[in-house]
This record gives structure tokens, C-alpha cells and sequence, in this order.
């Protein structure tokens, strides 16, 4: 079953749903993703409620990000040489495991560096979900269809963080401990469900093992995509950081949750539109989509209300899943053929060292010289990281390499 590149709206999603597996892919996936969106706070709230300072929370959490940012990159180079079935399986046990650790140390007093070195576990085997539904939807999809699932995958994103904390907070309200087991359930089930689905289970390994020490980035498009994800992280950590300081200088800071909540939806929705439109050109679409969130972000600096500045955030979150979809797409295009699912590793990997430097950065200049210009970082790192995919559009072509 086809769709046309002429074909557009419902139509597009009606015949993309009615395609084999592509149900089972994204409703078990969105549960295999959710613990992404989860484990963050739940560590956070675990050790609180256990006594750990502020300081000392925090460290635990940064050790799951560091851990998971570096095992995303193992677990996709081992997806590509492997094939993803067997990965998933058995980070299927072992992330869950983990989990339970984590909570028995924090149940039995444990010193904090214990759960700081049992939250890098768990980082550390993350399962590699993400990477592999990516890399499976061109084996099931025309290429008319591949626009359409890239953007539902940037819509998925966006519903898994903006569902996940706060179904972690609520479950927290009980045990933070029971947060975190939910958690490890949702890892064991959706992880589980989605590596027996046929198309997961036929992958296969990559085309054949190939690469250096640098992997995926032997391939110029893929450096281009990786610095883009980098700085556009940045972008987004320094509003994140924001928007509670901006929303406690007018009076609540607990009010910039909301400014949050309607960056999410408004790229949900831009997500949810672009994928009804026809795919066409990645590199353009992608080149346009980048260009036009550099100038999006931009609306924040005419925030002067907690209202107002929700609105400029859903305004400006529009082209956030867009821009990411054809992303996405290019670096299926780019990527070295046997490096796919670790390609798309480096996406998750850059984006979350970019929000960690951004939102260092962001809480110094609020500490420094105030919210206004804190929100200046967005919109002029993203125009920068848009000018740099311009310059280098020449690499952003599919690269045929040596298997």
C-alpha cells in the first residue's frame, strides 16, 4: 500500500496506519519510551525522599544522563552489527533490573554514591528503542510514507515527555519508589513487545561491519547533523532554564511549567501537521524547517507576562518536531549503511549534551543579567546552528561507503 507525494492530510495517516506493524511499532515503542521521559525525576524524587540534598540528587541524575548518553552510542553500534532483537532483549532484563537496585539501595539507606553508581547502570543499559524503531520503518515503509513516520516519531517524543513527568510526579505523590517501578515495568513490557515484532526480529545486522573509531561520524553528513543536534540542545536547555525564572519574576515561578507544557504542544501540533503534507526533499525541508525555528525562538523576547510568554512558547515550538523529522530523514540518507541504528543514537546523545551545557549557561546569565537576555540564547544559538547546516548542505547527501 502507497500514498502519492500529491496526497496529503488524513489520507497520508490512514494509509501509513494501515501498513503492517505500524500500530504495534508506535503504541509499544511509546511505552518502551516512556521510562525516558521518567526515570530523571523518579531518581531525583527517590533520593530526596531518602534524604540526599538538592546537590546531591542531582549528581545521581547527571550520572543516569552522562551513563545514557554513552551506552545510547554502545547499544546502536551493537544494534547495527548484532541486529536489534537481541539488544533489546537483553537490555530488556538488565534496565528494569537496574531500576530495582536502585531502589533497594535507596530503600536500605545506601550512601549516595551508591545510587549514583547503580543510576549509571541503569543509564548505561537503557535500551536502545528509539534508535531501533528508526531504522526499522524504511524496511516497512515506501519512501512517500518515510516523511509521515519520522514526524510521528518527533510527535512521539514530544508526548512522551510531555505525559511521562507527570504521571511521575502523581505516582511520586504515593512513593517516589513506586515511580520508579512503574517505570521498570513500562521498560520490561514495551521493550519486550516491541523486539517480537516481525519487522524487528527480521532486521538483521547492518549491511556488514565497517568504520573506524569514530563509527557513524566517518561520514561528513553525519558530523553536520551531530553539531546541529549539539547546538539546537544548547538552544533549547537555555529556554528550558528560563521560562521558571522568567514566570518567578512575575510572580509564580511554579507557573513556567506551563510555559513548557506549550513549547511541547506546539511542536506536537507542528509535528502532527508536517506529517500530513508531502514528504518531497529532506535536505530542503530540513534547511527550511531549521532556518524557520531560529526565527521562531525569537518571539520569546516579546514575553512580558506569564500568559504571554506561553503563547510565544507554542508559537515558537512549532517548528521543533518538523525540523527534527527531516532530520530524521537525513540522517537515513547520510548515515554510513552500516552504522544506522548508531546514527540515530547520536542524535538523542548530542541533543542531551547540548541542554546540559545550555542549561548551565542559561542559569548563569539569569544569575547575571536577567531573563531577557537568558532567552536571547535560544533563538541566536538556533539561527547559528542554522547557518551551519547551510554552509555545510553540501555534506547532507546520501554518501555511498565501503562495506
Amino acid at each position: 500500500m502507497s500514498v502519492s507525494d500529491e496526497e496529503r492530510g488524513l489520507a497520508r495517516y490512514r494509509v501509513f496506519l494501515a501498513i503492517p506493524y505500524t500500530r504495534s511499532l508506535i503504541g509499544w515503542s511509546l511505552v518502551a519510551r516512556m521510562p525516558i521521559a521518567m526515570t530523571p525525576l523518579a531518581l531525583l524524587l527517590l533520593a530526596r525522599e531518602h534524604g540526599a540534598t538538592y546537590a546531591a540528587a542531582g549528581a545521581v541524575v547527571a550520572a543516569y544522563g552522562l551513563a545514557l548518553a554513552v551506552g545510547s552510542l554502545v547499544a546502536g553500534r551493537r544494534v547495527d552489527r548484532r541486529g536489534p532483537s537481541g539488544v533489546l532483549l537483553s537490555r530488556a532484563v538488565a534496565f528494569p533490573t537496574l531500576l530495582v537496585v536502585v531502589i533497594v539501595l535507596a530503600a536500605v539507606d545506601a550512601p549516595t554514591y551508591l545510587l549514583g553508581l547503580a543510576a549509571a547502570a541503569v543509564g548505561a543499559a537503557s535500551p536502545p528503542v528509539s534508535s531501533t524503531v528508526r531504522m526499522v520503518w524504511p524496511r516497512i515503509l515506501p519512501d512517500t510514507l518515510r516523511s509521515t513516520a519520522y514526524s510521528l516519531e518527533a510527535v512521539a517524543q514530544e508526548t512522551i515527555f510531555v505525559i511521562g513527568p507527570l504521571l511521575t510526579a502523581l505516582l511520586a505523590l504515593i512513593d517516589p519508589a513506586l515511580a520508579l517501578g512503574v517505570t521498570a515495568a513500562a521498560a520490561l513490557v514495551g521493550t519486550l513487545a516491541v523486539a517480537w515484532l516481525p519487522p524487528v526480529r527480521e532486521a538483521g545486522s547492518g549491511v556488514a561491519s565497517g568504520g573506524g573509531l569514530l563509527g557513524a561520524l566517518e561520514a561528513p553528513g553525519m558530523r553536520t547533523l551531530v553539531v546541529y543536534s549539539l547546538i539546537i540542545g544548547l538552544s533549547f536547555g537555555a529556554i528550558e532554564v528560563t521560562m521558571p525564572a522568567f514566570a518567578e519574576g512575575h510572580g509564580a515561578r511554579e507557573l513556567g511549567g506551563l510555559a513548557l507544557a506549550a513549547f511541547s504542544a506546539g511542536s506536537l501540533v507542528g509535528g502532527i501537521v508536517a506529517g500530513a503534507l508531502p514528504g518531497g526533499d529532506d535536505r530542503a525541508r530540513f534547511l527550511r524547517y531549521a532556518c524557520l525555528l531560529g526565527l521562531s525562538l525569537a518571539v520569546f523576547e516579546v514575553a512580558w507576562s506569564i500568559p504571554s510568554l506561553c503563547a510565544a512558547a507554542f508559537i515558537a515550538g512549532l517548528p521543533i518536531a518538523p525540523a527534527v523529522a527531516a532530520l530524521y530523514g537525513l540522517v537515513d540518507r547520510v548515515a554510513p549503511k552500516w552504522a544506522i541504528a548508531e546514527s540515530f543514537a547520536w542524535f538523542g546523545t548530542a541533543i542531551m549534551f547540548g541542554l546540559s551545557i545550555g542549561t548551565a549557561v542559561g542559569g548563569a546569565v539569569v544569575d547575571g543579567a536577567g531573563t531577557r537576555w537568558s532567552l536571547a540564547i535560544g533563538p541566536a544559538a538556533a539561527l547559528v546552528a542554522a547557518g551551519f547546516v547551510v554552509l555545510r548542505r553540501a555534506t547532507l547527501v546520501r554518501v555511498e561507503t565501503a562495506t
